[in-house]
């Protein structure tokens, strides 16, 4: 079955002589697992050669498992525009948070449109640490994981003031709580302020009016990355990684 789509590359490893295995997140089927045959010649006919973060228009026979590429027009050529190391390790790490959490086949357009926008911002964005989290949390949002926030998780009492962050459980303990979870950890009321304005606010807004101070983003990177290690299966193995270049 021939299928159409716009689709971005999460991966992409040399097969044989002249042709790519694939991993890329479609708009309209997710992410899929695909070979494209001969695209590494000389004479190739290929439109796009699928640099990584590339955004592309292809035509594939659906199969399960392994798809087939038969053609591709590159749309848009991210890689140099995040050609810096910083950029270029934390749009690795975004694509491979993206890789861990969805399955094979699942569609999610609105994560495909985020990962998108991601990209264009990251060829123009200085403060690209506030996009990697605001990322982060819309990801989570936007595949039910995100935490609670408005009520301790433990006694449902409304959070007002300080609060500390559970990765185990999930979201805020009040200062009453606290001490069920030895290893949650302190959150400054600017962080918790900036955790409920993101899960507020659409993506849009967020990437280009959005201003984050370095002790909030020290935070947030802090406790996103014990949640999300806590519970992904497959932890990235970026995660350490980018928080050297933050």
């Amino acid at each position: 079955m021939i299928k159409k789509t716009e689709a971005l590359v999460l991966r992409r490893k040399e097969f044989r002589e002249t042709s790519l295995l694939l991993t890329l997140f479609t708009k309209d089927f997710g992410k899929i697992n695909g070979l494209a045959k001969g695209v590494r010649t000389e004479s190739s006919q290929w439109g796009s050669s699928f640099p990584l973060f590339s955004h592309n228009a292809i035509v594939f026979y659906f199969r399960r498992g392994l798809n087939l590429i038969t053609e591709a027009e590159l749309l848009r050529d991210f890689s140099k525009g995040i050609s810096p190391l910083n950029k270029n390790i934390f749009a690795s790490y975004l694509v491979e948070l993206v890789d861990a959490i969805f399955p094979v086949e699942d569609k999610n357009e609105p994560i495909f449109n985020m990962l998108l926008e991601i990209f264009r911002l990251f060829e123009k964005e200085e403060d690209i640490e506030k996009l990697v989290h605001i990322f982060e949390l819309k990801l989570l949002q936007l595949t039910g994981f995100s935490p609670r926030l408005d009520t301790c998780i433990n006694c449902k009492k409304v959070i007002t003031k300080y609060a500390s962050f559970s990765h185990k459980r999930g979201g805020l303990l009040c200062q009453n709580c606290t001490s069920l979870d030895k290893e949650a950890s302190m959150v400054m009321p600017g962080t918790i302020f900036t955790l409920k304005y993101i899960f507020k606010e659409p993506f849009e807004n967020l990437s280009t009016r959005f201003r984050m101070n370095n002790l909030i983003k020290e935070e947030l990177r802090y406790i996103l990355t014990r949640f999300l290690d806590y519970h992904l299966d497959n932890p990235t193995s970026l995660g350490q990684l980018v928080s050297k270049f933050s």
